[in-house]
């Protein structure tokens, strides 16, 4: 799970999180030998042509249809724009600077749009606003609930009696699998 950046300047309303799961379909191939190897990275406007980098999905190898692990995690303010800008390059080299990279494409929106139709399916664009082959990047919200408390029931059959005694010192354990 990806997550970063500074909440919204003068975000007092109403919030909640929303993770924002990627992938996109038929993307442009850059690559002589092999196919691309995507990278979509997350930037978010603050104000005006101001776009900061909130994060990046890891490099899938050898791929047009790439569907990326690492999600971001956004505070969605409720009746405030936030504009998202999802771009997606194909990395050939180690350097963190993607101005280096082949660009596939981009998309523009903003979170309450991914929000209210809780998963999106857009063309990829060029800089020049042009179509990027045939590529498309989807991306679904899902709303993340508040995770401090947890609540279980528990029941149990055929117990041996000496199970049944209860003291103040009992220890839940539970594993997960």
């Amino acid at each position: 799970m990806a997550s970063g950046g500074p909440t919204a300047p003068g975000a007092t309303h109403m919030a909640t999180k929303v993770e924002l799961t990627i992938s996109c379909d038929n993307l442009m191939d850059m690559d002589i030998f092999s196919k691309s190897d995507p990278l979509c990275a997350l930037y978010l406007n603050t104000s005006g042509s101001h776009w900061y980098e909130y994060g990046r999905t890891e490099m899938i190898l050898n791929c047009l249809n790439p569907r990326f692990a690492k999600k971001f995690v956004i505070d969605y303010y409720f009746e405030m724009v936030q504009k998202l800008k999802f771009c997606v390059y194909d990395i050939d080299n180690n350097t963190y600077d993607l101005s280096d990279d082949d660009f596939l494409g981009e998309l523009e929106c903003t979170l309450g749009q991914i929000v209210s139709s809780k998963q999106m399916t857009r063309s990829l664009l060029l800089k020049d606003k042009r179509p990027a082959g045939h590529g498309t990047i989807t991306i679904c919200a899902e709303e993340i609930t508040d995770t401090r408390v947890a609540e279980f029931e528990v029941s149990a059959r055929r117990l041996d009696r000496k199970v049944l005694k209860v003291t103040l010192g009992l220890t839940l354990l539970l594993y997960y699998y």
